[in-house]
């Protein structure tokens, strides 16, 4: 596999690299490109803020660690993705966050 298309995106897990519809790339930290692939390779389950911060530093999650919904907002910016209804990375209130369009795999 080499990356995921999703709403007139590509991220080429190969280069590490985020395209918009255009084909430009898009700049992204190494922590917003790895929460970014972690959601995409989800599928459509809601993934907790715990399982999260797990699987992006392999180490298990402070109650009070808010760093995943930072990235997670740094993320709906470059994505376009409206904070106040977002549709590509939504919020499952008391659960966590789930990608909310179709993702292929390429």
């Amino acid at each position: 596999m080499r990356g995921f298309s999703f709403g007139g995106w590509r991220l080429d897990t190969v280069t590490r690299t985020l395209r918009n519809s255009d084909g430009r790339e898009v700049a992204l930290s190494g922590a917003e490109y790895r929460l970014l692939a972690v959601l995409l390779g989800a599928g459509n389950r809601v993934l907790t803020r715990a399982q999260l911060t797990e699987l992006l530093r392999g180490r298990d999650a402070d109650p009070f660690d808010r760093s995943i919904d930072v990235r997670v907002s740094r993320l709906r910016q470059i994505l376009g993705d409206d904070a106040r209804a977002p549709q590509i990375i939504k919020t499952v209130y008391g659960e966590g966050y789930v990608i909310g369009i179709s993702v292929m795999n390429e």
